[in-house]
């Protein structure tokens, strides 16, 4: 077979699973050739503002890691050729984010690339396009540069498979939209959920809620006599606030038991959870199917629906993973006009210590927009409906109404809890994915990404080339600090609430 591998930046452990997947591809026999970028592109997820210096020191670590890696013939190093495309095809400027979704460059939807990352970089689902048109253009011209670049190696090499990292952003939905219209297999991987491991799939992402069935459905065929215990574990370690092996649980901080002061029992009480719009926004197949433009319309329109019915109060919980959000940000501004404009809407804060499984219990029932709530809540025997998307969908463990009016319908009646069984198959899918590495080893945390050594030997750039990062990052952080002080003052008012 021809292996293709295509991505741009080493962080760890991205770069020593693509270390990994040649020496394995290269141990079968197959022939392999691996794109290196040297800086040719206008910029990356991992230096969105093209510095010099974080090029310089992603060379230097590519070129420890590739050392380290010592392949034979049959895998191929090829840098990314500089492919200028003239300004005069592309255009200047987006009205909206919507707008900059919808572009097309032959025929094909990358413009959904460069939304999904400059909404994941700014954190805010309805960025200011005009006031980052700069970066939209750098994004766009990125995005047509690597889909130009890899047609003509597809077109070249004509390999049988191509590894692309993630698949959702800029620089890599290029390279999935290539493969489908060319009639190319791809793999995308991810890190793992759980230590020492990473994720696979197959012609599709992390977010194929069909790839997740099946991955769900096999894991939980094959995971022994203990499948259900494990599973258990899993949720009973979400409530209680235990960290999980790779990422930081959401509500260890709040205080268990803890209600709203004016919580009253004799209401029928019915909780949101929200989700962070950044995070799957910009997604094509994730659009909401029931409101529109977004899950705040949503929210609001089944609030209005009760504003004459004194019997019911809403609570509205706002995500804890938006604590650290400038205020300016768009889901919470909207949420801001919410709680001005709906008298039956109570609104708990992300920072609020208000205890998230205590509001559950307490409530009748729970509605989510695809935050893993509702499958915990389905768990934990409450009435769970889910008006969003998410992985857990299509487990019968949860309501999933079509339409506005089966919301509502939903939300008056006497609604039972469903049989919470298949709410297992998602924490044991959760705690048993991943493909556990044969040549890379994890060994701790550094922020959100893992630490470790690729065969025995850490990944890291040349002394100096790091040093010098160091400083001239330092002296850029400085620049950025004295020109605008409200950065400094942010970061010191999150660190004294930490």
């Amino acid at each position: 077979m021809k292996i293709l591998f295509y991505y741009v930046g080493t962080p760890t452990p991205i770069f020593e699973t693509e270390l990994e997947l040649v020496r394995k591809h290269e141990s079968a026999g197959d022939t392999v050739r691996f794109l290196q970028c040297t800086g040719n592109l206008d910029n990356c997820f991992w230096n969105p503002d093209k510095h010099k210096f974080v090029c310089s020191a992603c060379r230097s670590k590519f070129k420890h890691g590739w050392g380290v890696l010592n392949s034979g013939e049959t895998v191929e190093l090829k840098n990314i050729p500089l492919q200028k495309i003239l300004p005069s095809a592309l255009p200047d400027a987006f009205n909206t984010v919507e707008d900059l979704k919808q572009f097309r460059y032959d025929n094909e939807k990358i413009g959904w690339g460069i939304a999904s990352r400059l909404v994941s970089l700014y954190r805010d689902h309805r960025f200011d396009t005009k006031r980052y048109k700069n970066e939209v253009f750098r994004e766009l011209n990125t995005s047509v540069q690597v889909y130009e670049t890899l047609k003509l190696e597809f077109e070249e090499f004509k390999p049988d498979l191509v590894y692309v990292f993630n698949g959702r952003i800029t620089t890599q939905l290029p390279a999935i939209l290539l493969c489908k219209k060319m009639g190319i297999d791809y793999c995308s991987y991810e890190m793992g959920y759980n230590l020492n491991t990473y994720i696979l799939r197959n012609n599709s992402t992390t977010h194929s809620i069909e790839a997740f069935n099946k991955e769900a459905e096999m894991l939980w065929a094959h995971g022994g006599d203990d499948r259900e215990t494990k599973a258990r574990s899993y949720f009973e370690k979400k409530r209680n606030g235990v960290d999980g092996q790779k990422f930081s649980s959401f509500t260890k901080y709040q205080q268990k038991m803890l209600l709203p002061l004016d919580f009253n029992r004799d209401k029928r009480n019915i909780v949101i959870f929200n989700s962070t719009m950044d995070e799957y926004s910009a997604i094509e197949d994730w659009q909401h199917p029931i409101y529109k433009p977004d899950e705040n319309a949503g929210i609001e329109r089944i609030v209005n629906d009760f504003k004459f019915d004194d019997r019911y109060i809403f609570y509205l919980r706002v995500h804890p993973n938006m604590k650290n959000l400038p205020s300016t940000t768009s889901q919470l501004q909207d949420i801001k006009l919410l709680d001005s404009r709906c008298s039956n809407l109570n609104v708990i804060w992300p920072e609020d210590d208000v205890d998230s499984y205590e509001l559950m219990e307490a409530c009748e029932k729970v509605i989510t927009f695809g935050s893993t709530m509702g499958i915990e809540a389905a768990y934990w025997g409450r009435p769970s409906i889910m008006v969003g998307r998410a992985l857990y969908e299509d487990l019968d463990c949860i309501y999933v109404p079509k339409t506005h009016e089966d919301v509502i319908e939903l939300l008056k009646k006497d609604l039972p809890s469903l049989p919470a069984y298949s709410a297992l198959k998602y924490g044991f899918r959760d705690l048993s994915a991943g493909i556990p590495y044969e040549y890379f080893t994890e060994t701790g945390m550094k922020g959100t990404l893992p630490t470790g050594t690729f065969d025995g030997v850490e990944i890291k750039p040349h002394a100096i080339a790091m040093l010098r990062y160091k400083i001239q990052l330092f002296l850029w952080r400085l620049s950025k600090g004295v020109l605008k002080p409200s950065l400094i003052l942010r970061k010191l008012n999150i660190l004294s609430k930490s």
